[in-house]
């Protein structure tokens, strides 16, 4: 009587996923990548569809190539398609290796209004966690000239602000410069987008540098004392014990009375908006000479 022969484990997978990749067309990858997308209703991007190519049927082949049968064929997936074309998705790329330069170079100096700007993420503790405000100073007044809240510091937020401050500036955004840290949120692609759809020239400091942004440091200092402490208590703002919507309109309120009624000695205890309104075109340095 005759015996039946006997194959290892994985011998009998290896004859269920048919040939090895040496001996795979890109026919047979294209009918196996039309059988799995049929069968999920075209659910697989190109990444799991070379994957599941290996498990399934054993054939080995690289992304890219996957990638470009599945374009070629009209078998990609319906899933998270591209918003974008791939120029700019490079530049996207491009974007995320560079940071920008220093521009301000800790000169947190400006003869001329609207033209020289800091920018600057502070927590506000609430009971429900944290609020995060994003906040634009004018170097020239110490005004701020646009402010966000939002419960999570991302770039969204950076964005508001940032469309705050174009409506306020108009169209005299070209070859302004906006100064940050090295957060992540200012180095993010729609963020970084905005900046050069405006003309605005991004400026970043040194990542874990203070002194870089100090004068913006320095408002957000003004912020936490003359605003949440004195209106709530130290102890009860740092124990999170002020809910957000009474923290909110405090802060709202402060702002606009910083810049409108706050003195500040180094504008000749002038407030930054009566400041900027009596010298519009900026200031000058004078040489005041003797008399002969």
């Amino acid at each position: 009587m005759c015996g039946i022969a006997k194959i290892s484990r994985n011998a009998y997978y290896d004859y269920l996923r048919g040939p090895t990749s040496k001996e795979v067309s890109d026919n047979l990858i294209v009918d196996r990548i039309r059988q799995v997308q049929e069968e999920t209703f075209y659910g697989y991007v190109y990444r799991p569809m070379k994957t599941l190519l290996n498990v399934k049927f054993g054939i080995d082949t690289n992304e890219n190539h996957v990638l470009l049968l599945m374009r070629k064929n009209g078998l990609l997936s319906c899933v998270r398609r591209r918003k974008h074309s791939e120029e700019v998705y490079a530049r996207r790329r491009e974007m995320r290796g560079s940071a920008p330069p220093d521009l301000i170079r800790r000169d947190f100096f400006s003869l001329m209004p609207g033209t020289r700007f800091l920018q600057d993420i502070t927590y506000l503790p609430v009971i429900e966690g944290n609020l995060y405000m994003n906040t634009v100073e004018d170097l020239y007044n110490g005004e701020a000239r646009a402010w966000s809240i939002s419960d999570h510091p991302n770039t969204r937020l950076c964005v508001d602000t940032v469309l705050k401050l174009a409506s306020e500036l108009g169209t005299h955004t070209t070859g302004v410069i906006v100064h940050s840290d090295a957060g992540t949120t200012y180095l993010s692609f729609e963020y970084r987008m905005l900046l050069a759809e405006l003309g605005v020239l991004q400026s970043m400091g040194e990542r874990g540098d203070v002194y870089d942004n100090a004068a913006m440091e320095a408002l957000n200092g003004i912020i936490k004392t003359e605003c949440l402490y004195c209106r709530f208590g130290k102890t009860k703002v740092e124990n999170h014990q002020i809910p957000a919507d009474e923290m909110i309109p405090v802060v709202e309120a402060f702002m606009q009375r910083y810049n409108t009624e706050r003195l500040k000695e180094a504008l000749g205890y002038l407030s930054p908006v009566r400041f900027r309104e009596l010298n519009p075109k900026g200031k000058y340095l004078m040489v005041i000479r003797g008399a002969d």
